[in-house]
């Protein structure tokens, strides 16, 4: 088999057993002049936009390390731990892939990815100009199993000329959660008759990350120091009761039609006009079928001394315990970090930038200055980033979702979803 790198440009992902195949068993034949020749294993989650970035930036360290060959492959968000899941239980994770905080302690914890301080500590990997207030994020133990790339946050966007179109004046500073909602309701009402129909937003409800602002505007956490729970049913029953209403007059886009769209982004498909979530998701939203301009604004806040903020690492990379080629991947992990050519490549279309030299490297104009923007806004009122949650997350986060979705489409209550979480949740954290 070639060890050219097994790439398709917009293609979905390797299969799983070809990726476990070409894992941490991946090695060259040493017939590179002076180096031995190397070959890595690199996994990503995207679309095919991120997909075409990585494999500018992977033909960029290829050329500078041409006895370096990356084959690589991605996916969507679930059909990826899908495939990392099963490659973890036959120990052939890729020898470089794209790490979720979620997921940190499940891998990070149980030997999975490698320790990487010393990296660190011998230069390979330089993260002098990260940020410590993000930096606890990407440790397990006191052990350092991630290395963050960006940081992303959530904001709450706006199609200014969809609002136009209906009459709706777009909101402008702060909002409560009450405001927010009632804001989604008149853009419901106002858009019955639009051609496409106009709902306010998708369920925000059902988004984890969304729910961990709330709670954190309340005074709680999604976890507590010892990995249990740390809201109760009293919280989750006030949390996705805000959607019965917003349901009612299309202040949530009815999820039946949202399932009809088969994916496609609602608010980047004009059929929706605000939607809570990740701000360098502008690129995709103004990329969309739809097109438009937006405008971006912190999420709503009962008091605005206490947002419940924080940068969160958006993409993380982590490195096999079993990979053949610890200095390879090691020094491949930096580069993807910190590359100024690497940085102008992807932009902010992953958030910003953690390391400063990346930063440094951007000249950003239109979208980017306008996520660059608002990086700095939500920057300002951050908190630190809290550790990553307990192994079981990932799976926890999962049902919550599909039991939010599952209230959204009637088939349970509020009050039985909210005991079948309580009945499932604690379970699945170890």
């Amino acid at each position: 088999m070639s060890t050219r790198k097994l790439r398709r440009s917009g293609v979905a992902f390797l299969a799983v057993g070809a990726v476990a195949a070409l894992g941490a068993c991946s090695g060259g034949d040493g017939s590179g002049g002076g180096a031995e020749d190397v070959t890595l294993t690199f996994a990503w989650w995207g679309d095919a936009s991120r997909a075409e970035r990585y494999e500018k930036a992977i033909d960029l360290y290829e050329e500078k390390n041409p006895h370096v060959t990356i084959q690589s492959s991605y996916a969507s968000f679930a059909d990826y731990w899908t495939s990392r899941n099963t490659e973890a239980a036959s120990g052939s994770l890729p020898d470089v892939f794209q790490m979720d905080v979620t997921y940190l302690s499940q891998y990070g914890g149980t030997g999975q990815v490698a320790a990487l301080d010393e990296f660190v500590e011998d230069g390979t990997i330089d993260i002098s100009t990260f940020p410590e207030s993000v930096m606890p994020a990407a440790k397990v133990d006191g052990r350092l199993v991630g290395i963050p790339t960006s940081t992303g946050g959530i904001a709450n966007f706006f199609n200014t000329g969809l609002f136009e179109d209906l009459g709706v004046d777009v909101p402008d500073g702060d909002l409560t959660w009450d405001e927010y909602d009632a804001v989604l309701s008149q853009v419901g009402k106002a858009g019955a008759d639009h051609d496409p129909q106009v709902s306010g937003s998708t369920q925000y409800t059902q988004i984890w990350t969304v729910f961990e602002i709330w709670l954190a505007q309340q005074g709680k956490s999604l976890y507590t120091e010892d990995g249990a729970l740390g809201f109760t049913e009293a919280d989750l029953t006030a949390w996705w009761g805000r959607a019965t209403p917003l349901f009612a007059d299309d202040g949530f886009i009815d999820p039946k039609r949202q399932e009809q769209l088969n994916g496609a982004d609602v608010l980047g498909s004009g059929v929706t006009a605000s939607e809570l979530s990740f701000y360098n998701f502008l690129v995709r939203f103004s990329e969309g079928s739809a097109g438009g301009e937006f405008a971006m604004t912190l999420p709503p806040a009962d008091d605005t001394g206490d947002r419940g903020l924080y940068l969160k690492p958006s993409l993380e990379l982590s490195m096999s315990a079993n990979t053949e080629h610890p200095e390879e991947a090691a020094k491949f992990i930096d580069f993807i970090a910190n590359d100024p050519e690497v940085s102008r490549e992807f932009g902010l279309s992953r958030g910003a930038p953690i390391s400063q030299p990346a930063i440094d490297a951007l000249e950003p104009e239109g979208l980017d200055r306008q996520i660059l923007d608002y990086w700095e806004q939500l920057s300002a009122v951050a908190g630190d980033t809290p550790p990553p949650p307990p192994e079981g997350a990932g799976a926890v986060e999962v049902e919550f979702t599909r039991i939010a979705q599952d209230i959204g489409f009637g088939t349970t209550s509020l009050d039985d979803g909210v005991k079948e979480f309580f009945s499932l949740a604690p379970g699945m954290l170890g």
